[in-house]
This record gives C-alpha cells, sequence and structure tokens, in this order.
C-alpha cells in the first residue's frame, strides 16, 4: 500500500471499525443459511427452495461414519482405551512443557501433537465397519468431536440432533473463511477496502452465485453445499484451504506457522482428498521462496494426517469405487472437460464473464509476485483437476476451496480497474478547480 493510500483508509475507518465490519460480515455470512432454515418450505426470494431434510444426499453418509467412530472408540476395549488416553496426555504433557522451555521446538511440538491425535484416530478407524458410504474421513471426524461426549453421557442422538451439531460447526466454518478471505486479501495487498470488499463478496456469496448461474445454480444441492445446510464437506475444506493461505501470505513465516500452514492443508486433504493438489503446490513454491530445509515444518505438518486418510481409504473411495452407481466407471478423462464448462449449473456465459477477465486483472495488477502465484495457481490446480473429472459440471461445489483466492482477485482487479478509470477523472477535476480559485495573497 503506498503511503497516501494509507492514510486515506487511515482516515475511513479505525482499525476497530475494520474489525467490526469483519465481524459484521460474518453475521451475515451466518444469517443467510439460518433464515432460509427459519423459512423452510417457503421460498427466500432470489434462493433456491429449502425442505428440511437433516441428513440429505452425501450427508447421510457422513454422518454414517462419524456416529460408526463415535462407537468404535468402545470396541478398543478398557485396557485399548486406557494406553491411548495415557498416550495421548504423555504427548500432551510434554509437547507442552517443552513449548515453554524449548522455543526452538515449536514448530515440530505442532508437527507432534498433530501426528498423535491423527495416529489415535486412525486406531479407531481400524475398528469401524468396512463400508459407511462416506467416501473421506476428516469431515465425519470434526463433526464426531462434539457429538462424542453427549454420547459418551448416555444421551440419545437423532439424525436431527446431529444436524443441529453439524450445522453449527459449518456455520463456523462459513464465519472462518469470511475472515481469512479478509486477511488473505490484506495480506496479499496491503488494502483494507480491498480485503474487504473480498471478504463481503464471500459474505453475500450465496445471493451472488444464485444471481451469476440463474435458476439452474440451485439444482442438486449445490447452493445448500456451500451453505451448510446439507452436512457436506465444502465448507470445511474451504476455510481450512483459506486458514492456510493466511498463513503462507505472512511476509516472513516463521517455521511454527508453517508447521500450522500444513497442519491445516494435511487435515485439509483428509476432508477432502484433492486438496493434496494445493498440498504438492504450496511445498513447491515455498522451497523456491524459502529454501528447500525451512519447508520441513511444513512437510511435517502436511504429512499428520496421512494415518487418516490412509486408514481410510479402504473405507471410502477404496470401497466405493467398485459402486457403480456411486461411482463413476471412468472419473477422468478428456471428454469430461468440455461438458464440465459447457453445461455446468455455475459456470454459465454471464458467470464467466462476470468473473474471469477481473480475475486475470487482478492477478497481472497484483505488485506482489509471490502473492500473485500463489494465489493464482491455487484456483487454476483447483479448476484444472475437476475440469477432468465426471460430474463436475452438475457438482460445481468441489471448485469452492479457491473461492477465497478468487474473490481476492476479483477485487484487486477491480480496484485496479476503478483507480484507472476513476484517478485520471478525479486529477483532471482536481486540476480544473485548481485553476479556478484565485491565488493566495
Amino acid at each position: 500500500m503506498q503511503p497516501d493510500e494509507a492514510r486515506a483508509e487511515g482516515r475511513t475507518l479505525t482499525p476497530r471499525g475494520w474489525h467490526a465490519a469483519v465481524a459484521s460480515l460474518c453475521a451475515v455470512r451466518v444469517a443467510i443459511p439460518l433464515a432460509v432454515l427459519a423459512a423452510s418450505g417457503h421460498r427466500i426470494p432470489t434462493l433456491p427452495p429449502y425442505d428440511y431434510n437433516p441428513l440429505p444426499g452425501d450427508a447421510h453418509g457422513y454422518y454414517s461414519a462419524a456416529r460408526e467412530f463415535m462407537a468404535s472408540w468402545g470396541r478398543l476395549g478398557a485396557p485399548g482405551l486406557l494406553l491411548v488416553a495415557a498416550a495421548l496426555a504423555i504427548v500432551a504433557a510434554c509437547v507442552g512443557r517443552s513449548w515453554r522451555r524449548r522455543p526452538a521446538l515449536r514448530p515440530w511440538l505442532v508437527v507432534v501433537a498433530a501426528a498423535a491425535f491423527s495416529l489415535a484416530v486412525a486406531l479407531v478407524i481400524t475398528k469401524m465397519s468396512s463400508h459407511t458410504g462416506a467416501p473421506v474421513f476428516g469431515w465425519p471426524l470434526l463433526w464426531s468431536l462434539p457429538m462424542l461426549p453427549y454420547r459418551a453421557v448416555g444421551l440419545p442422538l437423532d439424525p436431527d440432533g446431529a444436524f443441529v451439531f453439524g450445522l453449527l460447526l459449518l456455520l463456523v466454518a462459513e464465519a472462518v473463511a469470511v475472515v481469512a478471505t479478509w486477511q488473505i486479501g490484506l495480506r496479499a495487498t496491503g488494502k483494507r477496502s480491498v480485503a474487504l470488499l473480498a471478504a463481503g463478496l464471500y459474505a453475500v456469496w450465496p445471493f451472488l452465485s444464485g444471481a451469476l448461474s440463474g435458476d439452474h445454480g440451485g439444482m442438486n444441492g449445490s447452493w445448500f453445499a456451500d451453505s451448510g445446510l446439507c452436512g457436506c464437506t465444502e465448507p470445511v475444506s474451504t476455510a481450512a484451504v483459506a486458514g492456510a493461505l493466511v498463513l503462507l501470505l505472512a511476509v516472513a513465516p516463521g517455521p511454527s506457522a508453517l508447521a500450522a500452514a500444513g497442519v491445516l492443508l494435511g487435515f485439509s486433504t483428509a476432508v477432502k482428498l484433492s486438496n493434496v493438489l494445493v498440498v504438492a503446490l504450496a511445498l513447491v513454491l515455498l522451497a523456491q521462496r524459502v529454501g528447500p530445509r525451512r519447508t520441513l515444518p511444513f512437510l511435517g505438518g502436511a504429512l499428520a494426517f496421512v494415518p487418516i486418510v490412509a486408514a481410510w481409504w479402504s473405507r471410502g473411495y477404496g470401497a466405493l469405487r467398485h459402486e457403480r452407481h456411486v461411482f463413476p466407471s471412468h472419473p477422468f478423462t478428456w471428454g469430461h472437460v468440455v461438458p464440465n464448462w459447457t453445461d455446468s449449473l455455475f459456470f454459465s456465459s454471464r458467470a464467466v464473464l462476470a468473473l474471469v477477465p477481473l480475475i486475470l486483472v487482478g492477478a497481472v495488477v497484483l505488485r506482489r509476485r509471490w502473492e500473485a502465484t500463489l494465489l493464482g495457481l491455487v484456483i487454476v490446480v483447483n479448476a484444472l483437476f475437476y475440469s477432468f473429472y465426471a460430474g463436475t459440471n452438475i457438482h460445481p461445489r468441489f471448485l469452492l476451496v479457491a473461492l477465497p483466492a478468487a474473490l481476492v482477485l476479483w477485487a484487486t482487479g477491480l480496484a485496479a480497474l476503478s483507480s484507472g478509470l476513476l484517478r485520471p477523472a478525479l486529477d483532471r477535476a482536481r486540476a480544473r478547480g485548481g485553476t479556478s480559485r484565485p491565488s493566495p495573497p
């Protein structure tokens, strides 16, 4: 940010004012699905009609996996439970003690804590049934965490109750994504106004997506997956990746920040396997920026959740790939590319014209090349991967993980275009005004 721009923004709002604005945007994002839920059976103008269903579509499989995971703790037996609890307690004590006494080890303590948790979860996964219908386990794991103590004290849990727990978690993820979009914009551009615009766009995206895609944008549950009402993985995946991008976009990310970014991306891979591409991309770019040795905490954090991914594979995609009514026989082919973009439920010509040109402008004019490269390639890698995947046209939610990055570049492009068009006119107006004033005595 240039000094005059910084002073201008400083006069606009105080730091407390900016934070209040971001908090208001979080409230807006959360209020939209809550309003739709409250109006169940009655359509809100510009939004798709919604009829309450606690477990629509894929949510039933994720719920079954969460229930099975909670039940499987008891299958360890009393000795097994005590052993796991003791091991986790020892790790927690050692991490807490070393965190205070040996600050240099903090990046690796983050990795050790995440890996210990992951190994305990992987052990319980081995006690679960072979098939629940959930392709991945990151979201069922997160969903089960608040429900586990609820069940542990003997309280009953039905789909309606599980929906409440899941919705609360997904709404938190939506709010986290709003804040992360604000921080990504702030760190990438240095301009609070651009960052707030990007966060605002994310906050009202449920309205914008409908306006851009038209009536068919709400088909196949796409809108409800984005808003958190159908119990799917996308809000959690988006929030985890966006949080990692915030850490990676620091001016000089330290080892602990890199380890935390790796942990977030590692967990996001357990939530959505294709996020491994973001991990690989970030690893390559970080190696070029800070050197291979300094990327090791990031790599360690990213690998911490491999035990969960590996333990679940035979119960997730490994089991579903044989069910042709669920999983396509040829999931990746060149033949999917054109239909995925020409027959998309979201990417109409109106959506493409509204989004793509300004995103490209933003990527070009963004002065900070590391930030522009990271955000741009997150979008490109995600779009390329799902271009070849069967069903992307009817599941545009697969692309939502890149939405915060796309909105930041879009806001950057709009700001640059507005500045380029308006500033010359303002300068000319100031010049004319200056010549018309009498000279001071």
